[in-house]
């Protein structure tokens, strides 16, 4: 699961909110959102400088705070949800096992939940990113949704820097890394 421009769109008024469900007390609560209000901006192109504007939504890149007001946000992303959930940043993954009907039914619910919440928490999901990965050979390939989109099969996955396919070998990995070290040896300093 993909979040679209995740420290940029987070709704001021839904983090306060949540930092309160954290017990944080008020004058702590007070100081993060007057620091979130008095933001303003604007955008340098070719040395032309736009108007500064004030900043509504997002968390601070390059701040101390910014990621840790980022995970409060998303703490509650799991919530509800009956299989595994991974929260990193933008990118989510939900793993589970579907031998059965109850369990594709399972994953479906995790499915309409993380997007009811994307929904509730004013969050935008890059559905195209979103993808599914069978493991193992034997899987029953089963359609999964998100909303009214389909999810795409994939057959490997890149996360972070290692590439993952259902069958959990490291030979799509080890072809990456050998054409780099390939590409890197074919230069030549003078």
């Amino acid at each position: 699961m993909d979040v679209s421009k995740v420290f940029g769109t987070v709704p001021h008024d839904i983090l306060i909110s949540k930092l309160d469900k954290c017990r944080l007390d008020r004058t702590t609560i007070k100081w993060i959102h007057n620091w979130l209000n008095n933001h303003k901006q604007r955008v340098t192109i070719n040395g032309m400088m736009s108007d500064w504007r004030e900043v509504s939504n997002g968390v601070p890149q390059g701040s101390v705070l910014g990621p840790m007001l980022f995970n409060i946000f998303i703490n509650d992303l799991d919530v509800g949800i009956e299989s595994l959930l991974v929260k990193f940043s933008d990118d989510s993954y939900r793993g589970g096992v579907a031998n059965t009907l109850e369990d594709r039914a399972k994953i479906q619910r995790d499915l309409d939940k993380l997007e009811n919440w994307a929904i509730d928490d004013k969050m935008k999901l890059i559905k195209d990113k979103c993808k599914v990965l069978h493991l193992w050979k034997k899987n029953q390939i089963h359609k999964d949704r998100m909303g009214d989109n389909w999810l795409v099969s994939s057959t490997a996955e890149k996360d972070l820097v290692v590439v993952v396919d259902p069958s959990l070998n490291m030979g799509q990995q080890c072809d990456v890394v050998a054409k780099k070290k390939k590409s890197k040896s074919n230069f030549r300093l003078l």
